[in-house]
């Protein structure tokens, strides 16, 4: 998993940095922890430029989207927070990719009690989730410390640590809730989940069973004209059939329900050709032990079209082949609203396929 580190102070020598990447060498190979270097550079906010992003808010906004989870590690300035982390922040106040992101703050200096109050209220008003067990406040004794000596601190690498560990099981929770779509706990979920794991030695060859099933037993709709139209894992399962979309809640849900998390990504790909029209492509990501977060397509194969699961090299549906297509930021534990709209206000393969959701290019938003 991804955690994005951001600190508040741009001194070189600022504890909170230092806090940072000390987490980062304590981070197990599972957790990769990346320190994001560009707050200074962000321009002061200003809602005139979302048109034309400039280059380190863009690139800001969509490593928060490919983060599992952020942890933010600021000072407090005159009672305050400082210009820097509330300058980022305001960058992603109206950032879908900021909605319900899990993010975990790090307080190194017991005095600082305004700002980080401050901070969790900025945080909690954007719709983040708030990780309480990881958002600590360490016993330290002076802010002039280095990495070396806090990671001589045996109670500071142990309270480290477990921040990681928290932030870890909140970050995996919601790709393994059962939810209206990903109906994970329906018993034909359940029963179909247990068959495919039944024999299996490890969680990666459980994962690639569940893909193979999707993949081959269950039809693409307009692949074979198949109606009824699909959302629900369960109704996908029930049907034999769904548009890519559908069938990656069903991965999701069987995947969920044998205890792997599992995501959704969507890809943003030509009808036909180089040519508009454009749509969403729907496909998955497992997180799998050994790889990490590892993307899968079950669309279901053809000709043409060769996906497989083979960790850790991707072998998609559908290779990326000109400018405007493109791999969209972020796992999602949902699905997005824009396709929960079309599998469920037409009636038929051939509605849905009038009407495949696409999503702004620039902005990412539907």
């Amino acid at each position: 998993m991804k955690i994005l580190a951001l600190s508040g102070s741009l001194r070189a020598a600022s504890i909170n940095s230092a806090v940072l990447r000390v987490v980062k060498q304590l981070a197990p190979a599972s957790i990769e922890v990346r320190l994001f270097s560009g707050l200074g550079e962000l321009p002061l906010y200003n809602p005139d430029l979302e048109s034309a992003l400039p280059t380190v808010a863009k690139q800001l906004r969509n490593e928060v989207a490919s983060a599992d989870a952020l942890l933010i590690a600021s000072p407090e300035y005159a009672h305050g927070v400082t210009g820097t982390i509330k300058n980022a922040l305001d960058w992603l106040v109206a950032f879908e990719g900021f909605v319900d992101k899990p993010v975990a703050v790090l307080n190194a200096t017991p005095r600082a009690h305004h700002a980080d109050a401050a901070l969790r209220e900025t945080l909690v008003t954007m719709s983040a989730t708030l990780i309480e067990a990881a958002s600590i406040t360490l016993p330290l004794p002076s802010a002039h410390i280095g990495e070396a000596e806090l990671l001589a601190m045996p109670e500071i690498v142990s309270l480290l640590t477990g921040v990681l560990a928290e932030i870890q099981g909140a970050a995996m929770k919601p790709y393994l809730d059962c939810s209206l779509y990903i109906d994970s706990r329906h018993p034909a979920i359940v029963a179909q989940a247990a068959k495919l794991a039944e024999g299996c030695a490890d969680e990666e060859e459980i994962a690639k069973r569940c893909f193979e099933f999707v993949r081959d037993a269950i039809k693409h709709s307009w692949d074979y004209r198949l109606n009824p139209v699909t959302c629900k894992a369960s109704e996908v399962l029930s049907h034999g059939t769904g548009y890519c979309y559908a069938k990656s809640h069903l991965l999701a849900a069987l995947l969920r329900a044998n205890g792997i998390p599992a995501g959704l990504c969507y890809q943003r790909l030509t009808l036909d050709g180089d040519q508009p029209p454009y749509c969403l492509h729907g496909l998955n990501a497992v997180y799998l032990s050994q790889h990490g977060w590892y993307r899968v397509d079950a669309r279901g194969n053809k000709p043409g079209v060769e996906a497989d699961f083979c960790p850790p090299l991707e072998k998609l549906a559908f290779p990326i082949v000109n400018p405007l297509e493109q791999d969209l930021p972020g796992i999602h534990a949902e699905p997005l609203p824009a396709v929960v709209k079309a599998l469920t206000e037409h009636r038929t393969v051939e509605q849905v396929y009038d009407n495949l959701p696409d999503v702004d290019r620039q902005n990412h938003t539907v």
